[in-house]
């Protein structure tokens, strides 16, 4: 069985990383191959789907935008070759839409999809399945999505985009997705146990993503996915496993912003993520942190810079000056057109871009010199 998970661009390696971190210590035959924005995994039996490890995976992976089980992989879909016996995976009666992911052109996503459609169609037909087309609310998406010079066709397990999580229910414009926000908490270096601040907080996203990590927390409820209805998972004994785990180690997390409408929506959408006693969002102004955290008892700050903010850069300089330990690291996302001015206290550990849908930011990771 191969799994292939789409990401968005530039997460697939940490998409690997974040698999070793989870499945290879219960899984150690585990593969991977990246081509891309998408990665594959291969070494994992069927039954892996009807399991808790399962089910507890799927609830805690933060990179994947989506994971698909694949059904064939080419570069002619006319001639795609499903090997397996499609009633593996659907019984007559159900629905499914196909849908076609990074091909620009209408024209194009339909042919694309006519093709794997009538490939399915002679298929199911062989097997005697009847599925329904239904656009609205179909059992099942397939997807078709580009990769390297061909195309992956494969059964979203999940049905959905996972990145936009559930906890979101208060958003904030200037905010990331679950995806993104994570990526920033890797990026930083933070590590369970060390003592993050998270700057300008706003929704409280990168905040949450942080504590999911720490804790190992459900990202997400897992109800009714699509690859429940497969049938042998469907007839499977239930297994369950602990959404919210106790933390070890302690789980040390600030969040500040100066907007009381910001800290409302953020200490909500944690609440709903489960994290109220791991993340302590409180209302300060940046000038206020060097009387609130005493010196070098930060590990990691991360601070998301709209435009209005670049002109406290000097100051965001001086309290993590003050804040971080020696070695300690500060992350920044900017604009993409931003020159961040350095401060001789830091070194330039990592610059780059990072993409936002249609557009750019730059992220810039910054270690506090051993000196100051």
């Amino acid at each position: 069985m191969t799994f292939c998970f789409l990401t968005n661009p530039g997460l697939a390696t940490l998409a690997e990383q974040e698999i070793s971190e989870l499945l290879l210590p219960e899984f150690p035959a585990l593969k991977t191959e990246t081509i891309g924005d998408v990665l594959f995994l291969t070494g994992l039996e069927r039954t892996f789907l009807a399991t808790a490890s399962c089910e507890r995976f799927l609830s805690r992976v933060q990179v994947p935008r989506r994971i698909l089980l694949v059904l064939g992989r080419c570069s002619d879909l006319s001639q795609l070759a499903i090997s397996e016996s499609l009633s593996s995976y659907f019984e007559g009666g159900k629905t499914f839409t196909i849908l076609v992911e990074n091909v620009r052109g209408q024209e194009h996503r339909q042919v694309l999809s006519r093709k794997v459609y009538d490939v399915l169609a002679a298929k199911l037909s062989l097997e005697n399945i009847s599925l329904v087309v239904d656009y609205k609310k179909p059992n099942f998406v397939i997807v078709i999505s580009p990769v390297g010079n061909e195309f992956v066709v494969g059964i979203d397990l999940c049905g959905k985009e996972l990145n936009a999580r559930e906890y979101r229910v208060f958003p904030h414009s200037g905010s990331l997705k679950g995806d993104l926000a994570y990526f920033l908490v890797r990026r930083s270096g933070y590590q369970p146990g060390e003592k993050l601040l998270v700057g300008l907080a706003k929704d409280g996203a990168v905040a949450i993503e942080a504590g999911l990590y720490a804790t190992r927390r459900a990202s997400r409820e897992i109800q009714n996915w699509p690859y429940h209805q497969f049938p042998f998972v469907a007839s499977a004994p239930k297994e369950t496993h602990d959404r919210f785990q106790k933390s070890s180690p302690p789980v040390l997390i600030e969040a500040f912003d100066s907007s009381s409408s910001n800290l409302i929506a953020a200490r909500k959408n944690s609440a709903i993520a489960g994290l109220t006693q791991e993340i302590h969002f409180q209302k300060l102004s940046l000038e206020d942190l060097d009387a609130r955290y005493g010196e070098q008892s930060i590990d990691r700050m991360i601070f998301i810079i709209t435009s209005k903010d670049e002109e406290m850069i000097n100051e965001l300089y001086y309290q993590a000056g003050l804040l971080l330990k020696p070695n300690g690291t500060l992350l920044i996302l900017g604009r993409e057109q931003w020159q961040l001015p350095l401060s001789d206290k830091f070194v330039l550990s990592t610059e780059e871009k990072l993409q936002r849908g249609e557009g750019y930011s730059r992220v810039w990771v910054l270690r506090k010199k051993r000196s100051n």
